[in-house]
């Protein structure tokens, strides 16, 4: 991968980092602002999607910490290798994904761990 590919990926994810970022702080702000009055029924809606913007801060967490695993492999010279056989990640899936952790390969094996 040459090097303006690689300053590119890392914009993508510096990019997304930052998206993710707002998202959350946005439904953070959101929340706070957002008065507890009404009957039960609206009190149980309001628990239902807090609940949901919990599991999506959740999966938020999990992609932050895949992103900023990029990043410092970037910064390592290890960006763009399966964390587990070492093989090279094509440049087209790095593209679609920026923060693959794995080859196409190794993929299917950690999925099932999920």
């Amino acid at each position: 991968m040459n090097a303006k590919d690689l300053n590119e990926l890392k914009k993508n994810l510096i990019a997304k980092k930052n998206d993710l970022l707002k998202t959350v702080a946005d439904k953070q702000q959101k929340d706070l602002q957002e008065p507890n009055v009404g009957d039960e029924v609206d009190a149980a809606g309001d628990s239902e999607e807090k609940e949901l913007i919990f599991g999506l801060s959740g999966n938020e967490k999990v992609m932050l910490n895949s992103i900023d695993a990029a990043l410092k492999k970037i910064e390592a010279g290890k960006y763009g290798l399966c964390e587990n056989c070492s093989a090279k990640i094509p440049p087209e899936r790095l593209k679609a994904m920026p923060y693959a952790r794995y080859c196409m390969n190794c993929q299917p094996k950690f999925d099932k761990q999920k």
